[in-house]
């Protein structure tokens, strides 16, 4: 099977690509098309999927589990053949580049809240990495803690490591991808990040609850700048 190169996972700034068509498929309800080089993030760990185009049309991204591509659907009632798109011939694709840097910015910070709390004893329990909803959720498991004190020393820390612009790295280990924030957290993950914690801008915490068992940490984070 031809390999697909996942170039949001290499390069969270990549936003355009010329490539070419490895796989059209009319089999589903909506047709789909497989990049050689694809730029898209599709929706997974909490973070949402890329929005953008392909072949001039929108498109949204899908991971397939069994092969790994990631497969771009065709909006409703577009063919492959009225685009004359086919296996071989080139497309060129383009996302979101503001809402990419949002995405990388809210997982990063993600990553960075997560680092911060799990010294404090909580198990972590699940993500939300949308915009507007960002939350991270831990086990409480009777755990006893002041919300405000920790929402305090959660900002302290996270003021700290912002200004300190600590690196984010992306590496392989045992064939799967982690993020490291430096001297921090070392994480699995697919998502996109932003290269180093400066690059975060608009972090805070905004709200701290318990709800059904869950401490839940919202918080919000913008990307500073373009890149």
């Amino acid at each position: 099977m031809t390999e697909q190169s996942q170039i949001y996972l290499a390069d969270t700034y990549v936003y355009e690509a010329d490539t070419e068509i490895i796989g059209v498929d009319t089999s589903s309800p909506r047709a789909r098309i497989a990049l050689a080089q694809n730029i898209f993030h599709p929706q997974g760990g909490g973070q949402p999927d890329d929005r953008g185009v392909a072949a001039g049309v929108e498109v949204t991204p899908a991971k397939d589990a069994e092969s790994g591509w990631v497969w771009l659907t065709l909006p409703a009632g577009v063919e492959p053949s009225s685009l004359r798109l086919a296996e071989g011939t080139s497309a060129h694709s383009r996302i979101d580049s503001g809402l990419r840097r949002l995405h990388a910015a809210l997982h990063t910070a993600g990553h960075l809240v997560d680092a911060l709390v799990r010294p404090h004893g909580f198990q972590h329990a699940g993500n939300n990495r949308f915009p507007g909803q960002a939350r991270i959720e831990y086990a409480v498991n009777g755990t006893e803690f002041d919300k405000d004190e920790l929402a305090a020393t959660l900002t302290t820390g996270l003021d700290k490591a912002i200004a300190e612009d600590l690196p984010v790295m992306a590496e392989e280990r045992d064939g799967r991808r982690t993020i490291t924030i430096e001297g921090l957290a070392t994480e699995f993950c697919g998502g996109t990040h932003v290269t180093g914690l400066g690059l975060l801008t608009g972090v805070t915490i905004r709200s701290v609850k318990v709800k059904s068992g869950r401490l839940r940490i919202g918080y919000t984070a913008e990307h500073a700048g373009e890149a």
